[in-house]
């Protein structure tokens, strides 16, 4: 269940700091002596809580932002967030500089998707 009194975690460090580990582990897999065990098993025990404190809110933030980067690359900016009265929906923003180009609100992932797919992208009045 999310708590909505906690601000949604910001997945993308704790994701480079998993993969950083995980790299570890592969290195000392395919090369023994080149990692010490005791180091490789410190990062394994972080790269875990690392996993655990990820929530449901913040994959879905950092999959909605994904899909929203995919479909609009640089120079465009990309930002998501919760929209509604009980910040049930993702909204993500699309702008260009300081004018924002398109709002698009979906109350799934799949349905941000789907709405991108389809090409719905409301202009937003100046």
């Amino acid at each position: 269940m999310i708590n909505p009194n906690k601000a949604p975690l910001n997945p993308q460090p704790l994701i480079d700091r998993i993969t950083g580990a995980v790299a570890l582990l592969q290195l000392r897999l395919k090369h023994p002596t080149a990692v010490d065990a005791k180091q490789a098993a410190a990062a394994a025990d972080e790269a875990l809580e690392h996993l655990r404190r990820l929530d449901n809110t913040a994959l879905r933030l950092a999959e909605a932002l994904h899909i929203g980067m995919a479909r609009f690359p640089h120079p465009l900016t990309v930002s998501v967030g919760f929209a509604g009265r009980g910040q049930e929906q993702l909204q993500l923003t699309v702008m260009d500089g300081q004018h924002v180009m398109h709002m698009v609100q979906a109350k799934t992932v799949d349905g941000l998707r789907e709405l991108l797919a389809v090409g719905y992208l409301p202009e937003v009045a100046a």
